[in-house]
């Protein structure tokens, strides 16, 4: 089900579900018969308002936009603002390029790598680069969702202050809806700083800063599904013993340390983003569609329906924010599985939460 249009649909009978018994007051009528110019109710009486407040001219001469298709794209463009790695490349050869780009490193050649003079430059560029694109996809495509939240919270907040100024509501009661307004208008605010933070990270990344707005770059359209399945906890110990063979043995101690804190941060992260996608967002969007019915059926208020709405909402950017922290943790164990270490490893934040702008770092 669509959340936004269900909830828009739903908007103009608000006001007859909410309060059974309107008020004689002249506001109240004058009120409803604003409101009933608009097919979509007071969200379109709040949108309409706004607009005419903060419309703004076009502004021209924008830069042109940089258009990346592909996480394999923003890679490969990354090598090329480092000139030095122009021989590394070329020793990696065609095909083995393509699989690092890609993320496709379970089938390179630890071996083969340690041998060619700056691969570990390659490969650091190829894994920061993937991270932080990552983490700037994930930003944009929850922006939607947090939208659709902010805009249930406005909903509710426009409905109650009118109710409190028809003396219909106590200030007590306004004052609770006007509060989650603030919440998610400040939600709201974080997000879209979020945003142009990531879409920095990605152009500083890419050395693109001769585009000097973060919005002229265009990202890959959403994050790359789950996988079927993982790595297995067999092939893991495998391939690892693989890599150590290639190390000094005064490193592989460390590194078979690294590599399965590395694993257990792959493998709970695929258990929570399956879990977030599988169980959290069909119980809510049951919850959801429920609440639908038994609102359209009198036996819920307004508030339940636009509380759900954006609860929703709420929980499909959580899931998002897991399905990112899989593949940064991902990211992480295929580069322990060719001998480096990262930085740090993903923070695992109650319901995909931490922030995303810094989840590529």
């Amino acid at each position: 089900m669509n959340t936004p249009r269900m909830l828009l649909a739903a908007l103009p009978l608000l006001v007859g579900v909410a309060q059974a018994q309107q008020p004689p007051e002249s506001e109240w009528r004058q009120a409803n018969r604003q409101v009933a110019e608009f097919p979509r109710g007071h969200a379109d009486v709040l949108k309409w308002e706004q607009a005419r407040q903060t419309a703004l001219p076009p502004v021209a001469g924008k830069p042109a936009t940089l258009v990346l298709n592909s996480l394999a794209e923003g890679v490969q463009l990354a090598w090329q603002a480092h000139p030095e790695l122009a021989k590394p490349l070329a020793q990696l050869g065609r095909d083995d390029v393509a699989l690092l780009a890609s993320g496709q490193w379970q089938a390179l050649s630890a071996s083969k790598l340690r041998r060619i003079e700056d691969a570990a430059e390659l490969i650091e560029v190829a894994h920061g680069t993937r991270k932080t694109l990552l983490a700037a996809m994930a930003v944009e495509q929850a922006l939607p969702y947090q939208r659709q939240a902010l805009q249930a919270a406005e909903a509710a907040a426009e409905l109650g202050a009118r109710m409190a100024q028809t003396g219909n509501w106590s200030k007590l009661q306004d004052a609770r809806e006007q509060l989650l307004k603030v919440t998610a208008l400040q939600q709201w605010q974080r997000s879209q700083y979020a945003a142009d933070q990531s879409r920095a990270a990605v152009l500083k990344a890419l050395q693109q800063w001769t585009r000097r707005v973060a919005q002229t770059i265009r990202l890959p359209q959403g994050l790359p599904a789950l996988p079927a399945a993982i790595l297995s906890e067999q092939a893991f110990q495998d391939r690892l013993e693989r890599m150590a063979a290639t190390l000094p043995a005064s490193e592989q101690t460390m590194m078979r340390a690294n590599a399965e804190l590395a694993y257990s941060a792959y493998r709970t992260a695929y258990a929570l983003a399956g879990s977030s996608q599988q169980d959290t967002l069909k119980l809510r969007q049951f919850i959801y569609d429920e609440t639908v019915l038994r609102y359209n059926g009198m036996l819920l208020n307004t508030w339940d329906l636009l509380a759900e709405s954006r609860v929703l909402a709420e929980a499909r950017v959580a899931a998002i924010g897991a399905v990112r922290d899989f593949w940064l943790a991902e990211a992480d164990l295929q580069l322990l599985l060719l001998g480096q270490v990262p930085e740090s490893f993903v923070t695992l934040a109650a319901g995909g939460g931490d922030s995303p702008a810094a989840a590529g770092h």
